[in-house]
């Protein structure tokens, strides 16, 4: 047996999903990670910005409108932190007022209620290319 190892497969992408609806948290962990995808879950902003602290994700999904602090408010605090510049981050909302909505928090706005096909395309286009 030779000393080559196999190539080592690259981590799966770890997502963070921001809502405060726990039905749009669930159905979209589960069909995430039966896409590929590892899933971390907060219930609003500030938990959001502790759970990435511990764990960077590769991507972020946010509503806008949570307790505690807003979506815009998590990717203010986002952007902030080392490596928070080039972070992915998709805000979502049903509200039917505009918020404050500059590209310059994050990437991408969705309209809920948003499309699976059209999130995981999103996610794709935004995600940097694994090796």
């Amino acid at each position: 047996m030779s000393g080559v190892s196999p190539p080592q497969q690259a981590a799966l992408p770890l997502l963070l999903i921001v809502d405060d609806e726990i039905d749009i948290i669930d159905t979209y962990a589960m069909l995430l990670e039966l896409h590929g995808y590892r899933v971390v879950t907060a219930a609003h902003g500030a938990d959001a910005l502790a759970k990435a602290q511990q764990q960077w994700p590769d991507l972020v999904i946010s509503d806008c409108m949570m307790p505690v602090m807003n979506g815009l408010e998590l990717c203010a605090a986002l952007r902030a932190l080392p490596g928070g510049a080039t972070l992915p981050i998709i805000l979502c909302s049903g509200a039917p007022e505009r918020h404050d909505l500059s590209q310059s928090s994050h990437n991408l706005f969705l309209r809920k209620p948003v499309f699976f096909e059209q999130l995981l395309a999103e996610i794709a286009r935004l995600l940097p290319p694994r090796s």
